[in-house]
């Protein structure tokens, strides 16, 4: 029973830790930074190759449309429902020449070496699988966002692949969640068989309103002490 509660204990502290820290407003969220805060590049991927993951969760489109002033807060209101229990995985490969040409992944080059696993705070694992069958009204709004996403990237953009990951739990709960803390791994190889790995971490720090440490110094928001002075950071 004392390990049950400890359990019970944990797992409370692990998932309300990010939760009690101030969010932004959608509206307030700076769209670039979220944007690097929810990508990884390739670790041992050499001078001569590029690997690029972007999770893109529903946050993303929720800021995204809170500044279009042209969609009327319906059709805002039916996207955003689409998407509610999924997020997107865009993954970009690439081998670059002596001369800085890239020579780009097919889609099926990257899905035949990809593994996408989640590990959340109690460092339970999970093997994500992307969706293979989307619903028409998944598939009508991906057409909208899609060039939104490939725009962001500049040059990248069009050689992005798009992933489709269910977003819920066993317990109808969010899986992914980009308030709390948790890591995407992404797992790929190169065409001569080098593994690459990729990793998201959460909670991203682009949608909490901004703490300080003493110094002045902005704090992530995954910090618990100042590294500098070793202070302990209120949320």
């Amino acid at each position: 029973m004392k390990a049950l509660l400890a359990l019970i204990m944990l797992a409370a502290l692990a998932g309300n830790h990010a939760l009690a820290a101030e969010r932004k407003l959608l509206k307030d969220v700076v769209i670039d930074e979220m944007t690097k805060d929810s990508q990884a590049t390739a670790k041992g991927a050499g001078d001569r190759h590029l690997g690029l993951a972007w999770w893109v969760p529903i946050e993303f489109w929720g800021s995204i449309l809170e500044r279009d002033a042209a969609t009327s807060a319906a059709d805002k209101q039916a996207m955003l429902n689409v998407m509610a229990e999924v997020s997107l995985l865009a993954v970009v490969q690439a081998d670059i020449s002596e001369v800085g040409a890239f020579n780009y992944y097919t889609k099926q080059q990257v899905e035949d070496t990809m593994l996408i696993t989640f590990t959340d705070a109690l460092d339970v694992k999970r093997q994500l699988t992307p969706i293979k069958t989307l619903s028409p009204d998944l598939q009508v709004v991906l057409s909208v966002f899609k060039p939104i996403l490939e725009a962001a990237m500049g040059n990248l953009g069009s050689n992005f692949h798009f992933y489709v990951l269910d977003d819920r739990t066993s317990k109808a709960g969010r899986l992914i969640d980009p308030y709390r803390e948790g890591v995407i791994d992404v797992q790929l190889a190169r065409k001569d068989g080098v593994s690459l790995s990729l990793q998201i971490e959460t909670p991203l720090n682009a949608l909490f309103v901004p703490r300080t440490c003493p110094n002045g110094k902005a704090a992530h928001i995954s910090w618990k002490y100042c590294p500098w002075s070793g202070a302990l950071l209120r949320d």
